[in-house]
């Protein structure tokens, strides 16, 4: 009997078999539409001829082709083209020079010769002065034959570079790299192309190949601008007029309207084909006017008009998608649009950062801080102790005033030890001052009370420069992540012109338009962002992500912890990905653990670990951790350096007034998974331990907790480590024992971290630690 695992099974391996054989077919299918391809242009180009009868055209194109299936079909092409549009000789010659150049190309293959750039417009241009030279050889070789010859032999070399540029490597993609060269060679394919087209005749008037020429030209000027369309013009003007021996009035009238047009090319179709016939009818004109001259086409003016009008129609009938995806072949012109991405980039992170500091004072100021009073003279205690009892006393004159200075001598003797006991004994006094004082009881009692106010007020004016200096102290972490925000604006974010031009291209050969931003952030990751109204589509796009890597030559991801928004935004993958476990057991059952723990990555690619342990247990530890780890998140997250931000935390926890605050530890650990470099930051907080094969290092610090250091400005302890695949780091508070965590995380031989951190979460249980305890493994591996 089946079971549903059998069924599963099954139904999957079907489902492989089926995607093999779709894969399969869609190559195969893609295989002959390469051969038709080439058979087809090396058909037509043996139909063109240049200055008086050079056609080394589609001699070129199978040179181009290479040996494989795209070469045959080629070389086969050229050959039915040249027996059936060209005199026997002149075929003969051409074929033969396609031949060689082939032959050439399949004696060399196994050479490292032969992958080099300039093989095969070599090949090609060597075999065809060979067969001019030998073909001239047969009448006797004379100079206008000999420079006949050369001039074959330097088209067909210069026109086998271009079209091996225009199709390598073959693929139904547009060519995303060296957008310029690769336009270029289309462009010259294409005019070849219409040379032999252009005596095709509706008629016997309206040429085939001339209105493919005028809508190239309609099309280019319409998505490529004023200068591209008159570059196109020039050149498809030029080919034909060499076809043609003539003047060159195609170039002229079709470089003309191609410019003209070109300025119209924002303001909608009617109108740029309105400006173009114009521009061509202009041309026209000149030539009916010159039409007498002998150099000059006979009924080429109305020929034109023909011609441009026939394009335009086809122009204003050609569907919107399909003319975006043929923009993908022109060069991108610049835009500011990275720019201002990364200047938005830039804003979102001081925004954040913003949001940090007023996180900073929320905290600060929920416990408010009391008015703090000018240090005083310990003297005050007597005077104040005096004006209550003595004042009153029949001797006050004799003490205060006749005996002043050995009053004064009496009380500053007793000043030291007053102040260390923080109270006075009637034994303290010296002997002649016990015995004048006739209300020696209510004198000592009334210094007690001054004594102890006067030590309630130092120690609240004590704390009061504590809070001052922890709150002076921000201003320097403050200037250090400014610091880090200004790099950024200054110069830390660097735009990737070139690899937007290339996303937009491609984008655009999928018929999308979109605005693209890539820039590399100060850390030099990879950062893409896609924005506009077609983009959702490409989105649900399953392997969306591998094309566009394919497309910027960096793997990349998706951003983590960011909320999906309209905008595609993309980041490069890094080589390294991490593993967190996590497990937390508090110190009896049913109790709120005092340990906050958290794992994030920012989009800098650093996966930081916090931890934090608030003083004692229950909810009141549990709050003060919450706070540590969430101020520090949002520092982190902003950009702020780890040790300023742990620093600050430190600042806050000292400016937190109330007396059963308490303090917490911090345990923070950053990764980055482009260098697998780790870094560890410190206060007050349980060891580190690394372990790499059996063998386990041990990281510990020696600083206080935070709020209990000595100054605001005491630095963390900090240390720095490598993780490699395959390496393990565990952070845990305070309530496992170092011994056997060493000894368990060495015997561990998973590979899973939150079997790890479970193993030594229950361990700790089982032993009766007396604290909370948390533990956080992290597993490094290499990304697949």
């Amino acid at each position: 009997m089946l079971t549903l695992n059998d069924l599963r099974l099954r139904f999957s391996k079907l489902s492989a078999r089926v995607i093999v054989r779709d894969g399969a077919s869609r190559e195969r299918a893609a295989h002959a539409a390469e051969a038709v391809t080439r058979f087809s242009l090396g058909f037509i180009l043996s139909g063109a001829s240049i200055l008086g009868g050079m056609s080394p055209f589609a001699a070129a194109f199978a040179a181009s082709s290479g040996v494989g299936l795209g070469g045959i079909s080629a070389l086969l092409g050229a050959t039915a083209g040249h027996l059936m549009l060209c005199p026997f000789l002149s075929a003969l010659k051409y074929i033969s020079m396609a031949l060689l150049a082939v032959a050439a190309a399949f004696v060399f293959r196994p050479a490292a010769i032969s992958r080099s750039e300039g093989f095969v417009p070599a090949a090609a241009g060597i075999s065809a002065l060979l067969v001019g030279i030998i073909s001239a050889a047969d009448g006797g070789v004379s100079a206008a034959e000999t420079v006949f010859a050369a001039s074959d032999a330097v088209l067909c070399l210069g026109c086998a570079y271009f079209y091996k540029t225009a199709f390598s490597p073959w693929s139904w993609r547009l060519s995303l790299e060296n957008e310029v060269p690769h336009t270029i060679s289309v462009l010259i394919l294409l005019s070849t192309a219409l040379i032999s087209l252009s005596e095709l005749r509706v008629f016997g008037v309206l040429s085939i190949g001339r209105a493919a020429a005028v809508l190239a030209v309609l099309l280019t000027a319409y998505k490529g601008g004023a200068g591209m369309g008159c570059a196109a013009g020039l050149a498809v003007g030029m080919a034909l007029d060499a076809a043609s021996g003539s003047q060159p009035i195609f170039a002229a009238a079709y470089g003309a309207a191609g410019l003209t047009a070109g300025v119209f090319c924002g303001r909608g179709r009617l109108a740029f084909a309105s400006a173009f016939i114009l521009a061509d009818a202009g041309a026209a004109a000149f030539a009916v006017s010159a039409e007498a001259s002998p150099f000059i086409i006979r009924g080429a003016a109305p020929a034109i008009l023909y011609e441009v009008f026939a394009a335009s129609v086809v122009f204003m009938l050609l569907p919107t998608a399909f003319i975006s995806r043929l923009s993908a072949l022109l060069p991108e012109r610049e835009t500011r649009e990275g720019a201002a991405r990364a200047r938005e980039y830039t804003r979102r992170r001081v925004a954040e950062a913003s949001q940090a500091f007023r996180d900073l004072f929320n905290t600060t100021v929920k416990s408010p801080a009391k008015s703090a009073a000018d240090a005083e003279n310990p003297a005050v205690i007597f005077d104040r102790a005096a004006d209550e009892v003595c004042r009153k006393c029949e001797r006050s004159a004799i003490c205060w005033q006749e005996n002043y200075i050995s009053t004064r001598d009496a009380l500053n003797g007793i000043t030291r030890d007053m102040l260390r006991r923080g109270s006075v004994e009637k034994s303290d006094y010296p002997e002649y001052f016990e015995q004048a004082c006739i209300k020696i009881d209510s004198f000592t009692y009334a210094v007690n009370c001054e004594v102890r106010s006067f030590l309630r007020q130092r120690l609240m004016n004590n704390r009061l420069r504590g809070n001052r200096q922890a709150a002076y102290s921000q201003y320097s972490e403050v200037a250090a992540i400014l610091d880090g925000i200004s790099t950024e604006l200054g110069g830390g974010i660097s735009v990737e012109a070139e690899l937007e031009a290339k996303t937009r291209k491609y984008l655009k050969s999928l018929g999308i338009t979109a605005d693209v931003a890539v820039f590399r952030d100060r850390g030099g990751r990879l950062h893409a962002e896609i924005s506009g109204a077609e983009i959702n589509a490409f989105r649900r796009d399953r392997g969306m992500l591998d094309k566009l890597s394919a497309v910027l030559g960096v793997r990349l991801c998706t951003p983590e912890g960011r909320p999906r928004s309209g905008d595609l935004l993309l980041l490069e993958a890094e080589p390294l990905s991490a593993s967190v476990g996590v497990s937390r057991m508090s110190r009896r059952e049913g109790e709120v653990s005092g340990d906050t723990g958290a794992y994030f990555k920012t989009d800098e690619g650093v996966l930081h670990i916090l931890l934090s342990d608030g003083m004692g247990s229950g909810e009141a530890a549990a709050r003060l951790s919450a706070d540590c780890v969430r101020i520090l998140e949002r520092f982190l997250r902003s950009g702020a350096p780890p040790e300023a931000a742990v620093r600050m935390l430190n600042g806050i926890m000292q400016l937190r007034s109330d007396e059963d605050t308490g303090c917490a530890t911090v345990d923070l650990m950053c990764v980055n998974l482009f260098s697998g470099d780790m870094t560890l930051i410190k206060y007050g907080a349980a060891p580190t331990y690394v372990k790499s094969g059996t063998a386990v290092k041990r990281i510990r610090g020696n600083s206080l907790a935070a709020g209990l250091s000595a100054a605001p400005t005491d630095a963390p302890d900090s240390a720095t480590a490598s993780l490699s695949p395959g390496m393990f780091a565990v952070v845990v508070s305070d309530g496992a024992e170092d011994g056997e965590l060493i000894r368990m995380i060495s015997e561990y031989g998973g590979d899973d971290p939150c079997e790890l951190s479970l193993n030594i979460a229950e361990a700790a249980r089982a032993r009766g630690a007396e604290d909370d305890v948390t533990a956080i493994a992290v597993r490094i591996e290499r990304r697949e």
